[in-house]
């Protein structure tokens, strides 16, 4: 399913999906194909769901136009023992 069909069957709610297909560029990942797992109806369960996502689930709301996920590089801070 693609993000325009979950933001037009579920206009500004929150949904946990997961990401079937996407593509990077410029550090940045474009989601092309989702599978909705559930629709939430308030923030407070957003925030447990988003919590209990497996690889490839998101929380995300339908009031946003793109479904863009920023990537960040993690640089670990070594310690000397």
């Amino acid at each position: 399913m693609k993000w325009s069909e979950v933001r037009n069957l579920y206009p500004n709610s929150f949904v946990k999906l997961e990401i079937l297909k996407s593509h990077v560029y410029d550090e940045k990942e474009y989601i092309d194909e989702v599978a909705l797992v559930k629709v939430i109806h308030d923030s407070k369960e957003a925030l447990k769901e988003f919590n209990r996502c497996k690889d490839r689930e998101i929380v995300y709301n339908t009031k946003n136009e793109e479904f863009i996920i920023d990537l960040i590089k993690h640089i670990g801070v070594r310690r000397g023992l």
